[in-house]
Formats: C-alpha cells, sequence, structure tokens
C-alpha cells in the first residue's frame, strides 16, 4: 500500500478510527490494573519516546531478546533502578536513541525509577502519555490517541513499535512488580488526567478515603 500523509489518513479514518489496539475510544491491555484509589500518580510524567519501524525490541537490558519458536518477543516491560542497571541498557539504532541514553543517565535512583514500556502503534498514530500511577506491586500507564504531524508519510495497515521511558519518581522494586496495566483512548490528556483526579477526590471525601 502507498505511504499516505496525515491529511489523507484522515479521509480515510473510519480504517483508522481502530486505533493502537483496535477500537474507538477506550481500548486496554493489562495483566491487571492497580487499584482505583491507588494514591500515587504523576501528571504528564518526565517521559521520552523511541519509535522503530521494524518489529523488534528497542529497549533491552543485557542480552538482546530472541524471538521464540512463533516468533514473538518478550520484552514488554524494562526497568531501570540504579546507574548499574544503567550500563546494562541498549538501544536500538533508531532515531533519538543517544537521547534516550542521556534520559536513562541523568536520571537520579536515588529518588526516581525509568520504566520502560514497548508495544506496537499503529503508523499513522502517536502515543501521548497522559499519566503513570503506581503501587508497590502495579504500574498502570495511560496515553492519549492522536495523530503524527501532517507531514509525516504512514501505512494504514502499517505498526512501528513504540518504547516510552518514563520517569517515575518513587524508589521500586522490580521484583515486588506482579501486574501491569496500559490503556488508551481517543480522548485528550487533559480528559484522561481529570478523570483520574476526580476519582482521587472522591476518595478522599469518603470515610477512611485518602486525605
Amino acid at each position: 500500500m502507498p505511504s499516505i500523509t496525515r491529511r489523507r489518513a484522515l479521509s480515510g479514518a473510519v480504517a483508522l478510527l481502530t486505533g493502537f489496539a483496535g477500537c474507538s475510544g477506550e481500548s486496554s491491555s493489562s495483566s491487571s490494573y492497580p487499584p482505583e484509589d491507588v494514591a500515587n500518580v504523576a501528571f504528564d510524567p518526565e517521559s521520552y519516546s523511541l519509535r522503530n519501524p521494524r518489529p523488534e525490541p528497542t529497549v533491552w537490558t543485557d542480552e538482546r531478546p530472541t524471538p521464540d519458536e512463533e516468533g514473538n518477543h518478550y520484552w514488554n516491560h524494562v526497568f531501570v533502578t540504579s546507574a548499574d542497571d544503567a550500563a546494562t541498557v541498549s538501544f536500538a539504532n533508531v532515531p533519538g536513541a543517544a537521547d534516550a541514553r542521556d534520559f536513562i543517565d541523568s536520571t537520579d535512583y536515588d529518588a526516581a525509577t525509568v520504566y520502560v514500556e514497548q508495544s506496537t502503534v499503529q503508523e499513522c498514530f502517536a502515543p501521548e502519555l497522559c499519566h503513570v500511577r503506581w503501587s508497590e506491586t502495579d504500574v498502570h500507564t495511560s496515553y492519549a490517541r492522536r495523530y503524527r504531524d501532517a507531514d509525516v508519510a504512514c501505512e494504514t495497515d502499517a505498526e512501528d513499535v513504540v518504547a516510552t521511558l518514563v520517569r517515575i519518581p518513587a524508589v521500586l522494586d522490580p521484583d515486588d512488580i506482579s501486574s501491569y496495566g496500559s490503556s488508551h483512548g481517543s480522548g485528550t490528556c487533559e480528559r484522561r488526567n481529570e478523570r483520574i483526579r476526580r476519582r482521587a477526590n472522591a476518595t478522599a471525601g469518603t470515610p477512611g478515603g485518602a486525605r
């Protein structure tokens, strides 16, 4: 299929509104979600994204992951919790890899953890990270779905791998993290973040709720 710009993609929106995970509006992918009353939320957290047009690991630690017999890679999540961890991180040869390295190396690991989330994204779309929520055992991210810049050529049936490096303002132990969640929607980050703020305020106002 020939490449198309975003303006042409908009005229074929019926095909594109499926978005990240194949459905319009809201979609999600996770093993389980953190509880809705989780107190730890960072809105518009410090982050950096890498885009890879090839279906391969984009960020990994130690040896590069290899596919199994069915061609699946197990490289979705990476945690960087120290300078020693940072030294083991490698990047695919994609634009922005040097800046991603600087992002990891400049993190204060006495106060923060870098969480790397990788997933496939339709080529005509770009995820915008709205917030990250976490507990000692869970991490959940929320993204708004938007079209890429108008001058970017894309194909409606093609996918890229996007690796998002998120600086979580807390020291986490990856061995304690047992579940992950990620949601994607067509609304703006302002709307998605306001929804979480309302839930937090409602929880704070209930007896025994967070204060």
